[in-house]
């Protein structure tokens, strides 16, 4: 077994810091997997959707995103499907925990048509 020295200790390791980028990026992949959640290229609001932002502090984020919705998921549960896996995700894949996650619903667009169904 190998005994730990000062060396080892976490306070002389060094830091890691996560950019704001990185979580911005960790936010909008995890987002854009939620069932309902639609995922929405350059449309009326002029960017990609989902879409996040995220200033960190040291080991804590906080984190906007935006979301189109595909209709007719409902607004309320699916944002807090969204603001859930974006804690977890952040947290799991940033190392970084989240003191705030602010979903909005800024779209919601129609249903992609299954296969069979005409579009006229």
């Amino acid at each position: 077994m190998v005994e730990a020295t000062s060396d080892d200790a976490p306070e002389a390791r060094g830091t890691l810091t996560v950019s704001d980028r990185v979580v911005q990026k960790v936010a909008r992949t995890a987002a854009s997997r939620v069932p309902g959640v639609a995922v929405a290229a350059s449309g009326l609001l002029g960017r990609d959707l989902p879409h996040a932002s995220a200033r960190t502090h040291g080991t804590r984020a906080q984190v906007e995103v935006d979301v189109a919705l595909a209709w007719p998921a409902p607004a309320a549960a699916t944002a807090r499907r969204v603001r859930e896996a974006v804690e977890d995700a952040v947290a799991r894949f940033a190392g970084v925990r989240t003191d705030r996650v602010d979903v909005r619903v800024v779209a919601v667009t129609d249903p992609v048509p299954t296969a069979g169904e005409r579009v006229r």
